[in-house]
């Protein structure tokens, strides 16, 4: 008799202990999916479930870690491709190091660029790199990717539609210039060195 009581009292933990587990990711899911960069066709994409199981404690911290990383790489990979860009055509005058006669004409495009640029101008680029690091910070409570430095000059701190459709924007072209730079990488190797090779069929 009291076994089976025992396994009754047991059942009856299990069936409502998973309960307020389910709310909760159930919860987190509604407000994740309703995020700025949940976008059609794909919608909400998170097959290995990052957000859920990642290293960074709560599934809501988990999300701002990889929101934050996806912004920040997002806007380097657009610095990056546009500057694959306009360095196709157009270079800086001057010397980029004084001490070699190197002239920043003299310097290639792409990939080719790290076996020429000197020691001293990648230790420059590192110290500039490691000083906005440590300097500008994430604004606590504020989106992930917001550092306080504004837009270009405006500040948007209102949730408006206007902020969000220029916040999505941004998500959205990281996204594809993450994959520009990429793909122009794998075009100079596969074409040996040869720099945005694709665009020599437009003349």
């Amino acid at each position: 008799m009291k076994l089976a009581l025992l396994s009754a009292l047991v059942a009856s933990a299990a069936a409502f202990a998973p309960a307020p587990q389910a709310a909760k990711n159930s919860a987190l899911n509604v407000e994740v999916k309703s995020q700025v960069g949940v976008q059609a066709p794909i919608g909400y994409f998170d097959p290995l479930g990052f957000i859920q199981n990642g290293p960074y404690g709560s599934p809501e911290e988990n999300f701002r870690h990889y929101r934050g990383v996806e912004v920040k790489h997002g806007r380097i990979a657009m610095a990056a491709t546009v500057g694959m860009l306009v360095q196709q055509t157009t270079r800086f005058e001057g010397l980029l190091a004084p001490s070699t006669d190197l002239k920043f004409s003299d310097v290639p495009n792409g990939l080719g660029a790290l076996n020429a640029v000197p020691l001293a101008g990648w230790c420059q680029m590192i110290v500039v790199i490691g000083l906005h690091e440590v300097l500008i910070k994430q604004r606590e409570g504020r989106a992930p990717g917001d550092f306080g430095t504004g837009y270009f000059g405006f500040t948007m701190d209102d949730q408006s539609n206007k902020q969000l459709s220029s916040l999505s924007a941004e998500v959205s072209n990281g996204r594809l210039a993450m994959l520009g730079i990429l793909g122009m990488f794998a075009s100079e190797i596969v074409h040996n060195g040869a720099v945005l090779s694709e665009t020599k069929m437009f003349g």
